[in-house]
């Protein structure tokens, strides 16, 4: 969820940041999510806030801040109990006016996956361009998991059929199977913005898509400038019983406009 909650320009309240962390927790409990995903829910230009302050207790947060000139980008990722995180990083994805956030780590899920010892799990905000930097840092944080234990999900401004040539730039292995959802996510005000942007894509053998909800706009009291729909989906992957692996990503507010 896309919330641009500019005070001087749209009159948001000093609590914007804090009902927009609340609900995004919210959303993440009504999903049963294991795995979330936020982007531009910020302290500062390219510091993430902590969900766990929101209300994850318990859960492990992994932060990609991307510091760029007086401004940046920021990404985030959690995992619930039970996720252990060995390795994690994140940063810029470019080193232009066009750069974006991304976080990512190596994870174990609670159950064993046919074919993964760990999961390589990618928040991404895609730049509008392409994307030159970043690939190193996955390839270092997630290694061979990369190659067909990835799952990645966020704003990727680009529909479905564009997925596979960002996730190469900055994932690399093989191919992601189709992305999903593949409809509009983006934005309010409908009247002013159009993009099929937010999705969730892996390279996983015998993953399956179990289903999503494109969300409705929220918290639109907070006169947000800008909005993307969050995004709940389930991706059934191969192992002991199957791993149901429930994910939110969500786009929320930008550091600029932060009062508090």
């Amino acid at each position: 969820v896309h919330w641009e909650c500019s005070m001087a320009a749209r009159g948001a309240s000093h609590s914007c940041k804090r009902n927009i962390g609340r609900r995004f927790v919210e959303l993440a409990r009504e999903a049963n999510a294991e795995v979330v995903a936020s982007i531009e829910l910020s302290d500062t230009a390219s510091q993430p806030a902590s969900l766990v302050d929101f209300g994850l207790d318990g859960w492990t947060q992994v932060n990609g801040p991307c510091a760029s000139g007086d401004g940046g980008d920021a990404a985030a990722l959690a995992f619930a109990p039970g996720w252990v995180v060995q390795e994690s990083g994140g940063g810029c994805l470019r080193h232009d006016w066009d750069t974006r956030a991304f976080a990512v780590a190596r994870v174990v899920p609670p159950r064993r996956i046919e074919g993964c010892p760990s999961l390589c799990v990618v928040a991404i905000h895609a730049p509008h361009s392409s994307i030159t930097a970043g690939g190193d840092i996955v390839r270092s944080v997630c290694g061979d998991s990369a190659e067909r234990c990835a799952v990645a999900m966020g704003d990727w401004n680009t529909p479905g059929s564009g997925v596979a040539k960002l996730w190469s730039a900055l994932i690399g292995g093989a191919a992601p199977g189709q992305p999903q959802p593949d409809e509009r996510s983006c934005c309010w005000p409908e009247d002013h913005h159009y993009g099929v942007f937010d999705h969730l894509a892996t390279n996983v053998l015998g993953a399956r898509h179990a289903g999503h909800i494109v969300h409705h706009y929220q918290l639109l009291e907070e006169t947000p400038m800008k909005q993307h729909r969050a995004v709940s989906a389930k991706l059934t992957l191969p192992g002991d019983g199957d791993l149901a692996a429930k994910a939110l990503a969500a786009k929320a507010l930008p550091t600029k406009a932060i009062s508090e």
